[in-house]
């Protein structure tokens, strides 16, 4: 496993702060998993490239890594968006 100052430096992720370690952490935790990750938060926070290093430190590294932008998907749409939608 990859430790999180190369996880930063491959990344260009700057700052010491705690929370951006644990998150570091948690993303690795989370990349050995086949869990389903939605990462939210404010603008500038990076949303972008936690779920990338997520992906490149999983076992799908070798697929296509696609990103949703939620925030763009019309509201009352985002469950069919996401899961798929069947009339009936």
């Amino acid at each position: 496993m990859e430790s999180i100052q190369s996880i930063k430096q491959r990344f260009e992720i700057i700052g010491q702060d705690p929370k951006l370690n644990r998150a570091l952490e948690k993303a690795m935790q989370v990349a050995a998993t086949d869990i389903s990750v939605l990462v939210t938060g404010e603008s500038g926070v990076g949303k972008e490239s936690i779920p990338k290093i997520i992906h490149s430190l999983s076992h799908r590294k070798h697929a296509k890594y696609i990103a949703v932008n939620c925030g763009a998907i019309p509201e009352g749409t985002i469950d069919s968006e996401l899961f798929g939608h069947e009339k009936g």
